[in-house]
């Protein structure tokens, strides 16, 4: 094993989570009472339950409860035991070795082991298959399964931060059965390792799992049963919650947080966060292949009055680094002061005097793109930007929009890592690569960060990206959102994390006295 230290929070490898509960760190009022069906609110459509592809909100408590990665990220923000009960490094971290646990069945039944890891592996390294994880994974060079319960990964180039890798949402471990099966297969149907199994899938209603008697975590889950409801009209869905109807609401809306917060026999839970509403410009669309009017937009927007307005303070300003303070390597951002008139003589060098006119294209899930939206379009007005918002359906959006347009909002929540957070939007062949920003000096950073082991170098390598990335503005980044969720009184357990992607619902109990 090696005894090198990862550089992220002091984290040893091979310190294998095995020893560690799910629940460490959470706040307990008694002893488990077990049984009862949670009854969770979300207000966009469960589009899909393949994991290797889907990215919704409400889409990932389903698939962290139906599905097991090798590691999971706890809300620590750091990796632990999942399928994997340890893991180790080879000294120079080019090569990893899991322990899986023995005994695991998925829910039919069937065996899970060393086999099905690398079925799952490989099929996300398939560059003719789509999967998200692929640009956080894509620095194995083989796969090794010496026996049911060993899986040993040899990497192309050193890597400490490899577990964070195992952990991406989107890597969670399929059978053998079911990605040789047709692909349609996975959208509706699941067969994982998790906690509960998918009773009913019904994505404009409800979607009902049921507690895994076989799960490997003895005596988990709780519950016998998790529903999830969608609402699609934002109050119908605060008043089902505030009425009791409802266990959790899994997003809370900022103007709601605090009457959910001031109500009785509720529980509001804030976090600060590095997720952040985003604005798309495309570098292969004019007029943003000109940086000037890139920095001229960015000048145009007062951060600081955005919290204020859109968040109701529950955030801070950003200014345009997509990594937030809360990231080990992230830099002091310079901050961009609002400055219309400096904006106004930008648009002009680069052969706008006159100003432009724009159509700001945003999703009405959540309803703060279209908030956000609504905000610069008003706030950039005196720099000469005439900017329309449209406002569409998120199924229209995701279908039309998303990754084709070349002006409009995206939404994003924290990723683990600095190399996953750039792996995901920035580098020429990120997962969701939707600026057309193709940058080989960029490239080559990022890439040479995540062979890095020394955190002094690291750190400056890292630091180099995101002073690239911020001379050449991709994105506008107004802010990171805090995390906002909330539970009835006597919902124990439930728990909110920087990262909303992992929740741990195993952990969860109903007191009803």
């Amino acid at each position: 094993m090696s005894q090198f230290t990862i550089s992220r929070r002091g984290v040893m490898i091979g310190m294998a989570a095995a020893g560690l509960p799910p629940s460490i760190g959470l706040a307990q009022t008694g002893e488990p009472i077990p049984g009862g069906t949670l009854k969770v609110s979300h207000s966009t459509r469960i589009a899909t339950l393949n994991p290797l592809i889907l990215s919704g909100p409400a889409e990932y408590p389903c698939i962290d409860m139906l599905y097991s990665g090798l590691t999971r990220i706890g809300p620590d923000n750091l990796p632990r035991a999942d399928l994997a009960e340890s893991w180790e490094a080879d000294d120079d971290a080019r090569g990893f070795t899991f322990r899986i646990r023995e005994g695991v069945t998925f829910h039919d039944g069937s065996p899970c082991t060393s086999a099905d890891v690398k079925a799952t592996y490989e099929r996300i390294l398939d560059p003719d298959k789509p999967a998200s994880a692929r640009a956080v994974l894509d620095m194995i060079d083989s796969i090794e399964t010496p026996d049911d319960t060993t899986v040993r990964f040899n990497l192309n180039v050193p890597y400490a931060d490899f577990p964070f890798s195992t952990a991406h949402a989107n890597a969670r471990i399929l059978s053998r059965a079911a990605l040789e099966g047709e692909d349609a297969a996975l959208e509706t149907r699941a067969n994982g390792t998790g906690p509960f199994m998918l009773e009913s899938y019904d994505s404009a209603q409800v979607t009902r799992l049921v507690k895994n008697p076989d799960y490997f975590h003895e005596g988990k889950p709780y519950l016998d049963a998790v529903e999830m409801h969608l609402f699609p009209d934002l109050a119908a869905e605060t008043a089902n919650f505030l009425s009791g109807n409802m266990d959790v609401m899994l997003i809370v809306q900022q103007a709601d947080f605090d009457r959910i917060d001031a109500a009785a026999g509720t529980n509001a839970l804030r976090v600060p966060s590095g997720r952040y509403v985003n604005v798309v410009m495309r570098y292969d669309t004019p007029p943003w292949d000109d940086l000037r009017v890139r920095k001229a937009l960015a000048m145009s927007i007062d951060r600081e009055l955005i919290v204020d307005i859109v968040l109701e303070g529950l955030g801070r300003p950003g200014y345009d680094n997509i990594l937030s303070p809360e990231f080990q390597y992230a830099i002091n951002t310079p901050k961009i002061a609002y400055d219309p008139e400096g904006a106004k003589a930008l648009l002009a060098e680069a052969g706008y005097p006159d100003g432009l006119d724009l159509t700001l294209v945003a999703s009405n899930r959540p309803a703060i793109r279209a908030q956000v939206a609504v905000a610069i379009k008003q706030m950039a007005e005196p720099a000469g930007f005439r900017i329309e918002v449209e406002t569409m359906p998120h199924d229209t959006y995701l279908a039309n929009v998303w990754m084709k347009g070349g002006f409009y909002m995206g939404y994003w929540g924290m990723q683990p890592t600095e190399d996953g957070t750039f792996n995901l939007l920035l580098t020429s062949e990120a997962s969701y690569e939707d600026t057309g920003w193709k940058n080989e000096e960029f490239d080559a950073l990022v890439a040479k960060g995540r062979a890095t082991v020394d955190e002094a170098e690291r750190a400056e390598i890292y630091a180099e990206a995101q002073r690239l990335m911020l001379e050449e503005r991709p994105y506008i980044i107004p802010f990171f959102e805090d995390v906002l969720t909330a539970s009835r009184t006597g919902t124990e357990n439930w728990i909110v994390a920087p990262i909303s992607r992992y929740f741990y619902v195993e952990d969860v109990w109903l007191d009803r006295a």
